[in-house]
């Protein structure tokens, strides 16, 4: 375990570097999701326009709930971004063949090769609005309280990373598991609301089939001092249940894989 994580953040630093080289599309990349994450903000303040809360949290509340979300989603871009194009970029073209070559494990070499640059921006950004949000809330910005949001944003991005590498098994087959990733991605946008909001379902998809909630919400109750705060001790446990069960079911496809006969 300790090689391969070893040797996945050789190639992720290596893919980084290789992106840096084209720095005016970096830096245009970062100005344009800048832009679609103040668009999103945007929104929420509309809404806050027509009422003061939403299951009972208020503006600032929603906010920091965003923020981590945010947090969360920019972990998972900046380590497990390379999970969209496994079908496309690499079983397609036959390309997979050539990762299965190398003597380390195919997910260590797919996953170092993330190209999301843009992740670095939305960090910052992320933490500027939790830290800003903590200040109006007037809750004391402590040196551990930081440590514990970057703690459990780190383990959000897990969780969600985890997730999305067991749907892109799917590219295996269909060759398109940009698709079907970036759909089970989307339902991470659920967990940005108070989950008070949505029926029993929906409750229990987020929170118990796709543990998106706790990438944000249990995190945010326990920043709050709200009730549940026991629940955000599970997270560790989830992240490490989701990565066990992606890499068994990995290996299971790996075993039935057949090139693709080009």
């Amino acid at each position: 375990m300790v090689r391969n994580l070893k040797l996945y953040g050789a190639f992720l630093i290596a893919s980084l570097k290789k992106m840096m080289l084209y720095r005016i599309d970096c830096l245009v990349g970062m100005f344009s999701q800048v832009a679609f994450q103040v668009i999103e903000l945007v929104f929420i303040w509309i809404v806050f326009q027509n009422t003061e809360t939403i299951a009972g949290w208020n503006f600032e509340q929603l906010l920091l709930l965003y923020g981590v979300m945010m947090l969360s989603v920019s972990v998972t871009e900046l380590l497990f971004d390379a999970t969209y194009d496994i079908g496309r970029k690499l079983i397609r073209k036959g390309k997979f063949d050539t990762t299965l070559l190398r003597p380390v494990h195919p997910l260590v070499s797919i996953l170092g090769d993330s190209e999301s640059y843009t992740a670095l921006g939305y960090i910052v950004i992320s933490l500027i609005l939790i830290v800003a949000m903590l200040i109006r809330l007037h809750i004391a910005v402590t040196f551990l309280l930081v440590m514990k949001i970057v703690y459990f944003g780190i383990l959000g991005g897990f969780i969600i990373g985890g997730i999305q590498t067991i749907f892109s098994v799917a590219g295996l087959w269909s060759y398109k598991s940009n698709e079907i990733v970036w759909s089970v991605f989307q339902l991470h946008k659920l967990a940005q609301y108070p989950i008070g909001i949505y029926n029993r379902f929906i409750k229990l998809l987020i929170s118990g089939i796709l543990p998106f909630a706790f990438a944000s919400y249990y995190p945010t109750l326990d920043y709050l001092g709200q009730q549940q705060n026991y629940l955000i001790l599970l997270t560790p446990c989830i992240a490490l249940l989701i990565w066990m069960i992606a890499i068994k079911i990995w290996n299971w496809a790996l075993k039935k894989y057949r090139s693709t006969g080009n």
